[in-house]
Formats: structure tokens, sequence, C-alpha cells
């Protein structure tokens, strides 16, 4: 579904990606893992058109999308739910996920996806009036990733679902990506819990220095010692 070969991506002389490779197969989780100031985000902010490569290729779905502006790349399929929830705070819940419904297909399917976000996330049906401001932390990161839901994409890309989050609400947020993944959409994720992540993933990828250092299943990747002394503290 997603191709991304010899990616590079600068900050004007700052140079964040270098030769970047990355393959994300229809239906899977792949997890993309790294330190901060690796180029996780930098990598999902090329996928979503926020910023601008300065070589390699993006493909989706078999076509080259890193030259298109955001809006057009949402309307292909991608929804991307960003670090930091990002919601607007004055406005209701249901107003929050409403935004998401950005593409043709989404409007049309509106009425049908806020009701499966609902049973997605039973607390944001109670929570519906309230504005999206006032509700905890875990609660937001909830209404964030169902606003990107709302989109009905093919490709969902979170960037740090749990960051900030209590351990019992990071657990309720893993086992949504489970029921994602089992509706049959493509998760792309990063995340800097990396025994949660790849507990979640089929496959991951380890960013060090804007390239890829490590590949391999999730099974694979706990195994590996490096993976193991760097990020998991064994």
């Amino acid at each position: 579904m997603l191709h991304i070969e010899n990616l590079a991506v600068s900050y004007g002389r700052a140079k964040v990606l270098l030769d970047l490779n990355i393959t994300v197969g229809e239906g899977e989780v792949v997890a993309l893992l790294g330190n901060n100031g690796a180029g996780k985000t930098t990598t999902l902010k090329a996928i979503s058109g926020l910023v601008k490569p300065r070589g390699g290729s993006i493909q989706f779905k078999g076509q080259a999308i890193d030259g298109l502006p955001s809006h057009e790349i949402s309307q292909l399929g991608i929804a991307h739910c960003p670090e930091g929830r990002r919601l607007f705070g004055g406005m209701t819940v249901e107003d929050n996920l409403m935004l998401g419904a950005s593409t043709a297909g989404a409007r049309r399917k509106q009425a049908q996806n806020l009701k499966h976000m609902y049973e997605l996330f039973p607390i944001l049906k109670e929570r519906h009036r309230q504005h999206a401001g006032l509700l905890s932390g875990g609660q937001q990161q909830m209404v964030a990733i169902a606003r990107a839901l709302m989109a009905d994409p093919e490709l969902l890309i979170l960037d740090e679902p749990s960051l900030g989050l209590a351990p019992k609400i990071v657990s309720e947020v893993f086992e949504v990506i489970e029921r994602v993944k089992d509706d049959g959409v493509t998760v792309l994720l990063v995340e800097q819990n990396v025994a949660q992540a790849l507990g979640v993933a089929d496959r991951g990828y380890v960013i060090e220095q804007g390239t890829i250092a490590l590949s391999g299943s999730s099974q694979e990747l706990l195994a590996n010692n490096e993976l193991q002394t760097a990020y998991l503290g064994i």
C-alpha cells in the first residue's frame, strides 16, 4: 500500500532523513521506532505532504504522492493523527469528530462512521456534547484518533498516540489500534513505547540518524539484542 524509497528531507541545511526505505502492506500495522530526533515525525509529515522531500519517492497504492499537497493526499485515503492531538478545545467532542469527515466519501458516510466511532470509543458518546478541551488526556487522544478515522482512511498514520498517558489508558489506546486493524485499516505507527508498539504491530523499522538501522517482524525485533539494549533496557 505504501512504498517509500530513498527518501531524503532537510530543514534548511539540517539533513533529517537520508535514503529512507519503508514499505507498508495492506492490512498491516507497521511500527516506526527510534529515539527523539531520529526522523520519525518528519517521515510521517513527508507522507502527508506537510514537508516536501528533497529526494526519493513516496508511492501510495502505486501512485506517486511526494509532490502532492496534503489535502489531495487526504482525499486518496491517508489520515494523519498528529502528535499532541491538536484538537479544537472550545468545540464539542462531536464537532471535532465531524471535522474529520473531510473527504467526499467520508461525508457521505458521516452518520455511519460517527456511530462506529461511538462504538469504538463509548466514553466519547457519553461526552459528545462536552468541550474537547475539558476532557482528560486519554479521552482527548481518543477524540484525535476517532477524528482521523472519520475520514474513512485506508491508511491511518498515528504519531505518538500514548505520549503522556497513564499506563491503563495506554493499554486502552492500543486495544483500539488492534480493533482498527480488525476493521481492515492499515496503520503506520510512530511510538516511543517500543514494547507496546511491537506488541500490536506486524513489523517494525528502527530509524537512527535519518535512515533505517533495523527492520523485521515484531518478534525478530523484540529478540534483537541491539534493540533490547537501546530501547527496552535489557
